[in-house]
């Protein structure tokens, strides 16, 4: 394991960075749907046919697109055509964020400014790719390096790339990009999240939505990867993480989340997270005691 003395960082899951050109994915010839519940994601795509899904918004990628996904967020890359697939990914904890970031120069701005969380996803210059290419890759250098101080030049160079990111999209004019979802699926999530603490059922769905059960089931399966019932314990997984964060108690969080089976919520829950909607609201209290206040909180 690589763990930086000074700061205390875990490369191996603390920060995940990569410069990659392959087209195979771990889980298979394109990842489903899936979301990094504790980290922050940069994504610059550099070459390939490629569509970036985002929640219920699908993109048709350029090269030189620089997208922010944030923790919880539900997305997934799709292959269109090609072996061509170039892309750097940026994945990296709030704690580490936090740590390279000051009283003046909140790194996590990218994700939480009301000025520019509007603009997820925004395009480089050709200059722009080039330099942004140009750091990652020595970054990357220098992470892997064994050589005398390279840890502590690799942790100046990942703070000089956050600077960077937060840069571009501060200085960048908003572009609107033509959302590709099939209106299918857009419409299905939608009307997930506005009915989600109520019962939701394929027949209810489908008739909502004038298809055929199976029509509906089936292209939503085939979008996304994912089953409409997995997609929905999911999405209710979070809603219930969300109020138990807020201080909910788990009975609240269990019907604000529409599960109308505590038993089931707790199985559901405990299978997803790894513990206990008791446990989870309890270590998130003691997160919020415990944890130093925002750069810009004043607090």
């Amino acid at each position: 394991m690589h763990t930086d003395n000074i700061l205390n960082i875990d490369y191996d899951s603390d920060i995940i960075c990569y410069h990659n050109y392959k087209t195979n994915f771990l889980t298979g010839d394109n990842p489903p749907y899936h979301r990094h519940n504790n980290m922050y994601e940069i994504y610059l795509f550099i070459d390939g046919d490629v569509m970036m899904c985002v929640d219920d918004m699908c993109y048709k990628m350029s090269p030189g697109d620089l997208v922010t996904v944030s923790p919880g967020q539900l997305h997934r890359s799709i292959i269109v055509c090609g072996p061509v697939y170039e892309r750097i990914s940026i994945n990296i904890t709030e704690a580490v964020m936090r740590l390279l970031s000051s009283e003046n120069t909140d790194l996590l701005e990218i994700f939480k400014s009301d000025i520019i969380k509007k603009n997820k996803i925004i395009h480089l210059s050709s200059y722009n790719l080039r330099e942004y290419i140009k750091l990652i890759d020595n970054y990357i250098l220098l992470r892997d390096s064994d050589t005398y101080g390279s840890d502590i030049i690799s942790m100046c160079r990942l703070a000089e790339i956050l600077i960077y990111t937060n840069r571009l999209f501060r200085d960048s004019k908003f572009k609107p990009y033509n959302n590709i979802m099939p209106q299918i699926v857009f419409n299905t999530m939608q009307y997930i999240d506005n009915h989600l603490a109520e019962e939701i059922t394929l027949r209810k769905l489908s008739r909502s939505l004038n298809y055929s059960s199976n029509y509906l089931s089936s292209q939503f399966k085939l979008y996304t990867k994912v089953s409409l019932r997995e997609y929905i314990l999911d999405r209710r997984i979070e809603c219930a993480k969300k109020y138990l964060n807020e201080g909910k108690s788990v009975s609240e969080a269990c019907l604000l989340s529409g599960f109308n089976d505590y038993s089931n919520f707790i199985r559901s829950f405990s299978k997803k997270t790894g513990v206990s909607p008791g446990k989870w609201r309890i270590s998130n209290a003691a997160a919020d005691t415990l944890s130093l206040p925002s750069p810009r909180s004043g607090t």
